[in-house]
């Protein structure tokens, strides 16, 4: 690992860059964090611009009504723009949830895109918010922001150095995971097993790496924009980081915690016959919103693991997490069929569905609860493969 804060006796130097692009990703999710918490303090930026996804776009699966905001979309953009800008052959291999297109308030389409400069990205934003110049303005500044490693809430920093050849190399970027939660801005107190059910906390800016020859998961980054609110300061951050290019797997996540509690944690649309054969087997089931801050409840040891038989995730919720997993020698695999980890490629023209989780996602840092879980839920589905 790297020198860190908190209870280790080495405190971390200063540092304002990474070379490395795990670092890269680091920082481009705090630039990214910092504008989701802007547009989230000003109830008048944000509901000018929350409209309703339709097509290909909408998690139909899920949601009778699944909505993007210029946050999603501006977000996706200043992560894309980050990396592509200090590594250039990623420029095409860069992919997000979201299309970068957003209605005005006049009906018109505009393209969000970040400028070489405060001003271009100023232009463009001042059409996407018609008369709001003051906002545009704020925007665009907010958005060509410079952080370094030293500003973020992480407690170890991610190496400067990697052995990856950036030709296999494709990235799934998750702007705003749990949007609806996101939208509400509810806040929602601790449950009993120590997270949030729901509310601004759910809420992650998730940047997975790939391998585009093979589909595993080599590199996560989660960010918390709304980790922890001060009356003053108002809402700060929370970061996480792994590495795992098959070689060496480091992270930034706590060490290894074994559960006191056979814990699963699952979305509050799955099936009341899939809660009822976890409990049955012996598990303790909670919900929580956010597909992203279930996986990392996994990660840092919150609860035992996290599971779906329904088809509502996508590359760009699990690929981080994925990372983050697998660099604690866990995994993230199919539900309803065999369990096979869960793979990744680069982003096609088919729409979203055609980089759906179909078969469902069990993810745990522990080998042994995925194939006692998946043994459980597999059954429930068998007869959707015959």
């Amino acid at each position: 690992m790297f020198p860190c804060d908190g209870d280790g006796t080495e405190a971390r130097p200063e540092r304002r860059c990474s070379g490395g692009l795990t670092g890269c990703a680091l920082l481009a999710s705090e630039a990214a964090a910092h504008v989701a918490r802007l547009c989230r303090s000003n109830p008048r930026l944000l509901s000018m611009l929350v409209q309703e996804k339709c097509g290909e776009d909408a998690n139909s699966s899920r949601f009778a009504h699944d909505f993007k905001t210029l946050a999603d979309v501006l977000v996706q953009r200043i992560v894309a723009k980050r990396i592509s800008r200090q590594f250039p052959k990623l420029d095409e291999n860069v992919y997000g949830e979201e299309n970068d297109t957003i209605q005005n308030n006049k009906g018109q389409d505009v393209t969000i895109l970040v400028g070489e400069t405060i001003e271009e990205t100023f232009q463009c934003l001042s059409k996407a918010l018609g008369d709001d110049l003051d906002s545009a303005k704020s925007l665009a500044e907010a958005a060509h922001i410079e952080f370094g490693l030293n500003d973020l809430n992480v407690d170890c920093y991610p190496p400067e150095e990697e052995n990856l050849d950036m030709k296999k190399i494709g990235i799934w970027i998750d702007p705003i995971d749990s949007t609806n939660e996101y939208i509400n801005g509810n806040v929602d107190n601790i449950n009993e097993y120590g997270f949030h059910s729901s509310g601004l906390h759910c809420v992650t800016i998730n940047i997975g790496l790939f391998d585009k020859h093979s589909g595993k998961p080599i590199a996560g980054v989660i960010n918390q924009p709304f980790f922890k609110f001060d009356t003053i300061k108002g809402w700060s951050g929370r970061c996480y980081w792994a590495y795992c290019d098959g070689q060496k797997s480091l992270n930034s996540l706590p060490e290894f915690i074994s559960c006191n509690q056979e814990l699963v944690v699952t979305s509050s649309s799955e099936t009341d016959e899939a809660k009822e054969a976890l409990q049955r087997s012996g598990y303790i089931v909670a919900t929580a919103s956010g597909a992203g801050y279930k996986m990392l409840c996994v990660a840092i040891g919150v609860v035992k693991c996290y599971a779906l038989t329904k088809d509502s995730t996508y590359a760009w919720d699990t690929c981080a997490a994925h990372a983050m997993l697998a660099s604690q020698g866990g995994t993230a695999c199919h539900c309803r069929t065999s369990a096979g980890p869960l793979t990744y490629r680069p982003k096609t023209t088919g729409g979203g569905r055609a980089h759906c989780n179909a078969d469902g996602v069990i993810a745990s840092r522990d080998l042994q609860t995925v194939d006692r879980v998946h043994a459980i839920l597999s059954p429930l589905h068998a007869h959707c493969d015959s």
